[in-house]
């Protein structure tokens, strides 16, 4: 999946860069909108439809450690962007993704502009993929931390190899923690993109 991201990344670029006049950029964005709200409909309808797991896990303690996630992520995020110059309000946004790059990416390009939704992009394909590579490495030492390593990642793309490698216990809570990020990542969007936040961010 990451391969085939990239090189769409790359296709993408290539055709930016050579073929499409700037007047294309409404025709873009238009599309990206659209994709977009396909997106949030399909992940919407995959996370109604897991009535049986939601019921049986969804507690308080799994609520704060979704919680948790967001903060730790956002704080290390705001540090980041610090020490590297980036503006406050960009690094949260692109940390709000918590892994979920096909959402932010497109979000941010739409909603605040191209090289914020980049960056979104390849922060939390990143993390992803570290993920996949560090999960089996730091399984040898710890198995239910590892479930806040790859943020909302944890209830798909990374679940398989948290099952293998940390067992099953770490694998239901990563797909609970996952959950909730899921939900909570919209809010953090729709938050972070008011006017009034965005700024205070700014100033």
């Amino acid at each position: 999946m990451i391969g085939i991201i990239f090189s769409a990344l790359f296709l993408g670029f290539f055709t930016g860069r050579f073929f499409l006049a700037p007047i294309a950029k409404p025709l873009l964005d238009t599309i990206l909108m659209t994709a977009l709200a396909v997106m949030v409909f399909c992940a919407g309808a995959d996370i109604g439809s897991s009535r049986q797991i939601v019921r049986r896990f969804l507690t308080v303690k799994t609520l704060g450690l979704s919680l948790l996630v967001l903060l730790a992520t956002n704080v290390g995020s705001l540090g980041g962007g610090y020490l590297m110059g980036v503006p406050f309000r960009d690094a949260l946004l692109v940390s709000a993704g918590m892994g979920w790059y096909s959402l932010s990416s497109v979000l941010l390009s739409a909603a605040v502009g191209t090289e914020t939704g980049t960056l979104a992009f390849l922060a939390n394909a990143l993390r992803e993929l570290l993920t996949i590579l560090g999960i089996p490495i730091l399984a040898r030492f710890y198995h239910l931390p590892l479930v806040v390593v790859g943020g909302a990642t944890s209830m798909d793309s990374t679940m398989p190899i948290l099952l293998q490698c940390a067992g099953r216990p770490a694998a239901i809570l990563g797909f609970v923690n996952g959950f909730l990020l899921s939900l909570e990542i919209p809010l953090l969007f729709a938050f972070l993109l008011s006017p009034t936040v965005s700024a205070f961010l700014n100033r």
